[in-house]
């Protein structure tokens, strides 16, 4: 497990000197995903701090709550949404037929940017996933139990990839091999933040 840590190290010091990662992807994949064991990634922070604020995101932002609001009352039919870049779009993801036609709905609302009322009609691109936002939540749960393992500071779910994540700042093989045998490679990965950890209030 030492070895394991000390070439993960060497490898995101190499990644972040040497071979930063896409801007695109946010993240750098430290192990990837196998049959047998889930994927590790860590954050690529430098690409999110140097990303240029720029108003026309605000309509989207404001078109997302709603989608999200949506999610929240379909749990079984859709899966979280996400916004992509370059240019702006709203990416609605569904599970179900039902869901298709919900996810598909135009979002419509007013948002402000640079203080300017700014009426908008902003129609979803529609994404058939495997899992649903029901599904992924249940299993950050089942992950996540109180008094579980120690190295596991958050869970969340990564919408763009639809899958759960759980963030360790300790992360070893039999770790991504119980997951994988537990709910397969490609429904949770691994975020590692090594020297991490977890405050109690």
């Amino acid at each position: 497990m030492r070895t394991l840590r000390v070439i993960l190290t060497v490898f995101v010091l190499y990644a972040l000197t040497l071979g930063p990662a896409s801007q695109v992807s946010g993240r750098l994949v430290v192990e990837r995903a196998t049959p047998e064991a889930v994927e590790v990634f860590t954050e690529d922070v430098a690409g999110f701090l140097n990303e240029p604020y720029d108003s026309r995101i605000e309509p989207f932002n404001y078109a997302m709550d709603a989608a999200m609001k949506r999610v929240e009352a379909h749990p079984k039919d859709l899966a979280p949404p996400y916004l992509l870049k370059r240019p702006y779009r709203l990416v609605s993801p569904y599970i179900t037929e039902r869901g298709r036609a919900l996810a598909a709905a135009p979002l419509t609302g007013v948002a402000w940017p640079d203080h300017v009322r700014t009426p908008f009609t902003i129609i979803p691109a529609v994404r058939r996933v495997r899992h649903s936002r029901a599904e992924l939540e249940s299993v950050l749960d089942a992950v996540m139990p109180p008094g579980g393992d120690p190295r596991i500071l958050s869970g969340y779910v990564d919408a763009e990839r639809n899958r759960a994540v759980i963030e360790v700042n300790d992360v070893d093989l039999r770790l991504r091999r119980r997951l994988a045998r537990e709910y397969g490679p490609d429904l949770i990965a691994v975020q590692w933040s090594p020297g991490t950890h977890l405050y109690l209030v």
